[in-house]
């Protein structure tokens, strides 16, 4: 099996267990050298989506691989006693947004091609390499966006939520365990010849992708559960998604550490999301057995108090 694990590499801070998305550089400056160190400690390989808004704070030598992460429009708020801010200043100042929706997919072509250019230029001239692999902030895109990842030299598009729809984003017709493909020209969620790969976040019960972030809501022990889900079954990929600003944070440091220590105890291939192929075409079937085994107090907590859709 190889285990890939994708950072969306952005500002924000922990509180009560949950990330605030204000400006707080601790999410980049402290949360990216911990899940360093933590990857380091088994061998394990992390592709940093980074926004172009906090490269300046990511440390520049770092032996991981880099991504872009595009955040478009800029939404204020206050949450959790603190002043969210969702968007990205770079790109905020150097492209032109008719609209200031924070879904990627809501603009036009011309807009995102502008984004996605002007970030992966910045990413390149400041880190002295191309960014191969994105991920669109909230998970959106449509077949504009595919087309313009395309035109920029994109190889890799890791921006899915699965099984799902809201306004934002719409990644309603993939299967809860979906493994990488080439898209549709018509449809990015059908399987096609386009010259980029989709690779999914694996995806527990409930819906949710592979996280550490989900930890306080279904417990750490439904993570590794899903991990044997997929192990038991030979599926050939599992991919692991989190956000930087968690890795500032001790509980999930720890459940980071606690999850990748499961993981690398199975003898995986850890790996940068440029070095997963096309070759994985199969239909994996659930198992609902590791579930079980994986039942804890956290989950109980949370479907007792209705948190789990």
């Amino acid at each position: 099996m190889d285990v890939t694990i994708v950072c969306h590499t952005e500002f924000g801070r922990v509180i009560n267990r949950e990330i605030a998305y204000t400006k707080s550089v601790t999410g980049v400056s402290i949360g990216v050298p911990n899940l360093i160190k933590i990857a380091d400690k088994y061998g394990a390989k992390v592709t940093f989506a980074v926004m172009p808004e906090v490269v300046e704070y990511f440390p520049k030598h770092a032996e991981h691989e880099i991504g872009l992460h595009v955040h478009p429009g800029w939404t204020e708020y206050d949450k959790l006693g603190e002043h969210w801010c969702i968007g990205d200043a770079y790109l905020r100042d150097h492209c032109k947004q008719s609209i200031n929706s924070m879904g990627l997919r809501n603009y036009s072509y011309e807009e995102q091609l502008s984004m996605i250019r002007t970030g992966k230029d910045y990413i390149a001239d400041y880190f002295g390499v191309e960014p191969r692999s994105f991920v669109s902030g909230g998970w959106s895109v449509n077949n504009d966006t595919i087309k313009a990842l395309i035109k920029s030299g994109f190889e890799y598009d890791c921006s899915t939520l699965l099984r799902s729809k809201p306004p934002i984003y719409d990644w309603s017709e993939l299967n809860r365990i979906c493994l990488p493909y080439h898209p549709d020209e018509d449809n990015y969620q059908k399987r096609g010849n386009l010259p980029i790969l989709i690779v999914p976040s694996s995806q527990m019960l409930f819906r949710e992708n592979v996280n550490p972030e989900i930890a306080p809501v279904l417990g750490l022990r439904w993570l590794k559960a899903c991990f044997k889900e997929y192990y038991d079954q030979s599926v050939p990929l599992f991919n692991i998604c989190l956000h930087s600003p968690c890795m500032s944070d001790p509980y999930f440091i720890n459940c980071m550490d606690s999850f990748l220590s499961f993981i690398w105890k199975h003898g995986v291939n850890f790996k940068f999301i440029s070095e997963i192929g096309d070759h994985y075409d199969q239909n994996v079937k659930p198992s609902f057995i590791p579930y079980v085994e994986g039942i804890n107090l956290e989950l109980m907590r949370s479907l007792i108090g209705k948190k789990i859709l």
